[in-house]
């Protein structure tokens, strides 16, 4: 969304979001609220309150006297948060099967061999939002909008990292997503969660590799374009 489109306190939040989401400001950065401010073409108050908002969401950090500043990539808070997304996709994945319909899980299915098949020349930006998806898709089979909700703060926060991957192995199996929902569908618990959390425990042991990359990424100005795509309706 352009600056001159910011015409609400939402416009402003997402804006801001997705700076900090994507490290258009630079890990440990102080941000300048009136520079910033002049930049978007809005006031101060919506921009504090959008700020504020984020430092709630543990996207920018707030310290007393010195202002709003972006968050460093910290290897262990990420290597965290992946684990706390695979505890949320295990119990998730123990729901599914006991809620979900046949008619849901497919539908979900149906996303992920699109995703599967997806031609090399889509952009990673449209990749990791389909990902993305699917993920939050399969996470919303469970029935219970609190794991959802909590699964989106945390892609929201590992969103980089993930984008990391996603433009440097464009190539990754893809097969993975279509075994759970099939796991799903025997209503076989134990297989998909142990399908879920291998896949997740993979991209683990690559944190520290990742975090590497994504600071050569920003400061070449090589970073990811925020991209929505719409989540399945249950």
């Amino acid at each position: 969304m352009e600056a001159s489109q910011l015409t609400s306190k939402s416009d402003v939040y997402n804006v801001i979001r997705n700076m900090a989401i994507s490290y258009d400001f630079k890990p440990g950065e102080r941000i300048n609220e009136v520079q910033l401010a002049k930049q978007l073409g809005v006031s101060r108050t919506p921009l504090r309150e959008a700020m504020q908002k984020l430092v709630s969401e543990k996207l920018l950090r707030w310290e007393r006297n010195k202002g709003f500043f972006c968050h460093m990539l910290n290897e262990k808070e990420v290597f965290n948060l992946f684990e706390f997304r695979k505890i949320i996709e295990e119990q998730a994945a123990y729901l599914s099967v006991k809620r979900a319909t046949d008619d849901e899980l497919l539908a979900v299915k149906k996303i992920a061999l699109e995703y599967s098949n997806i031609s090399n020349d889509v952009s990673k930006e449209k990749l990791i939002a389909m990902d993305q998806q699917i993920h939050e898709s399969m996470v919303a089979l469970s029935g219970n909008h609190e794991l959802l909700s909590t699964l989106r703060q945390i892609n929201q926060r590992i969103y980089f990292i993930r984008w990391v991957n996603i433009a440097n192995r464009p190539t990754d199996n893809h097969t993975d997503h279509l075994d759970y929902i099939d796991a799903l569908l025997e209503r076989n618990a134990e297989k998909a969660v142990s399908i879920i959390s291998q896949h997740i425990e993979r991209r683990q042991e690559q944190i520290a590799e990742f975090i590497r990359e994504g600071y050569g990424m920003i400061y070449t100005d090589n970073r990811p374009k925020i991209v929505e795509i719409n989540d399945i309706a249950f």
